[in-house]
């Protein structure tokens, strides 16, 4: 019975370290105009970087608000058409797919 204890946490503590080594960080990438493939990192939003998906994709939508309530904003922050898209940080849209 002891040994079958050890053997699920020896299990269960695989699962969470695998579970931290999967999760990575979230970049939050602006393509200026949409459709161009130009991509870059939005630096306007501090950090850029998110720990959490979730985050990064509140920023997104955060970032179509502030255009869709004000038309100006875009001229401040980016062109009205910008695409922003959030990617793992191991993924550059900037490199052709294969790379």
């Amino acid at each position: 019975m002891r040994d079958l204890v050890v053997l699920l946490v020896s299990f269960g503590m695989l699962a969470l370290a695998t579970a931290a080594s999967v999760q990575c960080a979230w970049v939050l990438w602006v393509e200026a105009p949409a459709g161009s493939k130009q991509w870059s990192v939005a630096t306007w939003v501090h950090p850029p970087r998110f720990t959490a998906k979730e985050h990064c994709e509140a920023a997104r939508t955060t970032m179509n608000a502030m255009k869709a309530i004000d038309g100006r904003m875009h001229s401040l922050v980016s062109e009205a058409n910008d695409a922003y898209s959030c990617l793992p940080d191991t993924v550059d849209p900037c490199k052709p797919k294969g790379e």
